[in-house]
């Protein structure tokens, strides 16, 4: 081999290397999208577990429906208000009066499952009410979320009416939800709010 052309493969063998500062170049770009993308990840799974608490919410309230009419007795979500947020309770008549709250203190209507706690189930998302959002029935905001009454009871009768309502759960990242309960035929729905479209959207 001449020395010339053991120059020029010198250099090409120099040349289809990789140097420094690419190599710093490159794991500055990975960096940056690296650190874009965890936004995006943290939004997508913060919206994937408020979805999930609305639909438990709404299989409950199903289910409890389902069971009024079985046991041709009164079942429904009792909610209580804890030091750490809302929780409910699967409550039954047990003296063919309807579901009541004296009954359900004194046990006469007994409540054997719960209490649920949704945020401790689903973490980072609360039972609570943006009260910049108007309602789904175009309703002023409220910060109540628990709208069943004054007594916070969701009560199905033995023919599948319900006291209607609805409640309201929001993730940490601001995405509202709402389950709601119709009276006149007790059904239930799963409505989630569209802030760029400014209405609510059956989810």
């Amino acid at each position: 081999m001449t020395v010339a052309a053991l120059i020029v493969y010198r250099r090409h063998r120099h040349d289809s290397g990789t140097s420094l500062p690419e190599i710093v170049i490159a794991l500055a770009i990975v960096a940056v999208l690296g650190a874009m993308a965890v936004p995006a990840t943290v939004t997508a799974t913060d919206a994937a577990r408020v979805r999930q608490a609305a639909s438990f919410l709404a299989g409950r309230f199903r289910l409890a429906r389902q069971d009024a009419i079985f046991r041709t007795a009164s079942t429904g979500l009792v909610f209580d208000q804890a030091a750490s947020g809302w929780t409910f309770r699967i409550c039954t008549d047990g003296n063919r009066n309807g579901l009541r709250r004296a009954d359900i203190t004194r046990s006469t209507d007994p409540c054997p499952e719960g209490p649920f706690d949704i945020s401790r189930m689903f973490p980072g998302v609360t039972v609570a009410s943006d009260a910049t959002i108007r309602g789904p029935d175009n309703e002023p905001g409220s910060t109540d979320a628990v709208r069943f009454g004054a007594s916070k009871v969701a009560s199905f009768s033995p023919g599948g009416t319900c006291t209607s309502g609805s409640i309201f759960i929001r993730s940490s990242t601001g995405e509202q939800f709402v389950v709601r309960v119709a009276g006149v035929n007790g059904r239930t729905r799963v409505l989630r709010y569209d802030r760029i479209g400014g209405v609510w959207r059956d989810d």
